[in-house]
C-alpha cells in the first residue's frame, strides 16, 4: 500500500458577492486553531476495489454508558482534560465491519458526545497515528452532540478518541454506517462509488414536500421517503438520485427542527428498511433538545423498494432532507470516478479567523468562492499527482456567529455548493448556527469548474473552518 501526501497548499479565497436573502432553513467550548503539517494519506497501489464504499445496516459498536449495547468494553464516563485525555475502542470486526485491516481503508461512523459535565471538543483517529489538530465534535456542558466522521483503523484495528479543552467527564457513543475498501478487497465484494451532487431538497415536513399533509413527525412515528428517482426542489432537479437499481445508498444532510410548542428532547434515526412492529432503531443520527434546529450528515443504504425511513423518538419534530450525493455499485473497475481516498488524519484547509485567509467573517446574505485547485493538485500517490477530483469531504465548523445589529439576536445557516461563474445557490443548508455556540457538520463539497466551491451565509457575520478528511476522485 502506497501513501498519498499533499503539501500545505490551501484553498484560495476568490471573492465575495451579496445575494438576495430568501427565507430558508435557519435557527443556529474550545475550537483548535492554526495550520496543520502536511498529512499522509493511505490509498491503493492499484484500482481493484480501492476507495469503494460498503454501506452497512447502522449498528452501535460502542457506548460508554454502562449496561447499554456496545458498553461491554471500557464502560463509564470518560475524562475531559485541558490537555486532552485519550482512550481506545475496538473498531474492526464490529457492526458488520471486516475483522481484517487488509481490506479496510476507512470507516464511516457517527460519534456522539453525551452528558458532558464541561465544554470541550472530541477528535478520533487510528490508534498509533498522529492526533492532528481538527475537532470532530464540539460541545458544551449538558449537551448531547453527534457528528459523522470518516476514520481510519489504527493498531490492532482500534480507534483512539480524545476529549479535550475542559475539565469534567462525558459519555461517548459510536455507531457504524459503512466502510471504504482497499485494493486488497476481493472484486466479488467490491462496493459503491460516491457521486457528489449540488445539494437538493427532497423532504421538508414544514412545507409538505414529500409529506402530505405537511406536519411534524409525532412520537415514535416513522415516515417513508422515496429516494431512487426522486426530484429535488428549488431549483428543480429531475432524478437528483437516478432511478437505477445500482444506486445502493444516499448521502443526506438531515436537519431537525425541534422548535414547536409540542417539541421535547428527541433523536432522529434514518434506516433503509421498514421497522418491525413496535420496534425502534438501535442507532441515532441526530440528537435534539427542545427549541433546537440542527443538522447532521447521513450515509444510509437504500431499501429494496427504493426508499429510506426516518424515525422520531419523542414528542414532535420537523425534518428536512437535502441530498448531497449518492452511492452507485457495479461500476467499471478500470475507472476512478467516485472512488474516495481518505486522509490519515483530518487536515485544516482553511480557517477564516486566520490572516492567511484574510481574517474576516462572511457577512449576511453573502457568498464567497474558494479555489481548491492548488489543494487538489497537491494530492499525490507515491509522489505522482492523483489527477482529477470531483470534490472533497470534510468537517465544516462555524467558529463564531456575530450579530449584524447589536440589539437583534441572530440565527443563521451556511450552504456549500459548486462554485464558478453563474453558480446558483440551492434551497439547502449544511450547517445551522446560533450565536454563542460552535457548531459542526460533515460536508461533501462538490467542485464546480476549476475546482471551485461556494459558501453562503444567511444572516449575521460568521467565521468558519473546513477540515478535509477525504477526496473524491474523477477520471
Amino acid at each position: 500500500m502506497s501513501s498519498i501526501r499533499h503539501s500545505a497548499r490551501a484553498p484560495r479565497r476568490l471573492g465575495r458577492r451579496l445575494l438576495a436573502v430568501p427565507l430558508l432553513l435557519a435557527a443556529a467550548v474550545a475550537l483548535p486553531s492554526g495550520a496543520l503539517p502536511a498529512p499522509t494519506v493511505a490509498a491503493a497501489d492499484s484500482l481493484g476495489a480501492g476507495g469503494e464504499y460498503h454501506p452497512l445496516t447502522p449498528a452501535r459498536i460502542y457506548d460508554s454508558r454502562p449496561g447499554l449495547p456496545g458498553s461491554e468494553e471500557g464502560a463509564g464516563a470518560k475524562p475531559i482534560t485541558p490537555g486532552g485525555s485519550e482512550f481506545s475502542i475496538p473498531l474492526l470486526g464490529r457492526g458488520g465491519l471486516p475483522a481484517s485491516g487488509t481490506d479496510v481503508l476507512a470507516v464511516v461512523v457517527n460519534i456522539v458526545v453525551a452528558d458532558p459535565t464541561s465544554q470541550g471538543w472530541l477528535n478520533a483517529y487510528g490508534t498509533g497515528a498522529p492526533a492532528g489538530l481538527a475537532a470532530i465534535v464540539n460541545f458544551r456542558a449538558n449537551q448531547t452532540v453527534p457528528n459523522l466522521a470518516i476514520v481510519r483503523p489504527g493498531q490492532d484495528g482500534r480507534l483512539t478518541i480524545k476529549l479535550a479543552a475542559g475539565t469534567g467527564t462525558a459519555n461517548v457513543v459510536v455507531d457504524v454506517f459503512g466502510w471504504f475498501s482497499t485494493s486488497a478487497a476481493q472484486p466479488a465484494t467490491s462496493g459503491a462509488r460516491l457521486v457528489p451532487v449540488s445539494p437538493g431538497r427532497i423532504l421538508d415536513t414544514r412545507s409538505g414536500l414529500n409529506r402530505s399533509p405537511a406536519g411534524p413527525l409525532n412520537e415514535r412515528e416513522t415516515i417513508e421517503v422515496p429516494v431512487r428517482g426522486v426530484d429535488a426542489a428549488e431549483p428543480a432537479v429531475v432524478d437528483i438520485v437516478p432511478n437505477d437499481p445500482k444506486v445502493v445508498g444516499v448521502v443526506l444532510n438531515m436537519a431537525g427542527v425541534n422548535d414547536l410548542p409540542t417539541s421535547a428532547a428527541t433523536h432522529l434515526s434514518v434506516v433503509p428498511d421498514p421497522l418491525p412492529a413496535g420496534q425502534s432503531p438501535s442507532t441515532a443520527n441526530l440528537n435534539l433538545v427542545k427549541g433546537q434546529v440542527k443538522s447532521n450528515m447521513v450515509m444510509v443504504p437504500i431499501g429494496a423498494d427504493g426508499k429510506i425511513r426516518v424515525y422520531n423518538n419523542s414528542a414532535t419534530a420537523h425534518v428536512v432532507l437535502d441530498v448531497v450525493g449518492y452511492l452507485i455499485a457495479q461500476q467499471d473497475p478500470t475507472t476512478r470516478t467516485g472512488r474516495v481516498v481518505p486522509l490519515s488524519a483530518p487536515y485544516r484547509v482553511f480557517d477564516t479567523r486566520e490572516a492567511q485567509w484574510l481574517g474576516t467573517p462572511l457577512g449576511a446574505g453573502q457568498a464567497e468562492d474558494w479555489s481548491f485547485s492548488d489543494f487538489a493538485g497537491s494530492v499525490t500517490i507515491g509522489g505522482v499527482s492523483v489527477g482529477n477530483q470531483m470534490g472533497v469531504i470534510g468537517n465544516l465548523t462555524s467558529a463564531s456567529l456575530e450579530r449584524q445589529y447589536p440589539n437583534v439576536p441572530v440565527g443563521s445557516f451556511l450552504t456549500v455548493y459548486p462554485g464558478g461563474p453563474g453558480a446558483q445557490r440551492p434551497t439547502a443548508a449544511n450547517l445551522n448556527m446560533v450565536e454563542g455556540q460552535i457548531t459542526q457538520n460533515m460536508v461533501v463539497m462538490k467542485y464546480g469548474p476549476n475546482a471551485t466551491a461556494q459558501v453562503y451565509n444567511y444572516a449575521g457575520k460568521v467565521h468558519y473552518v473546513y477540515d478535509a478528511s477525504a477526496v473524491v476522485l474523477a477520471d
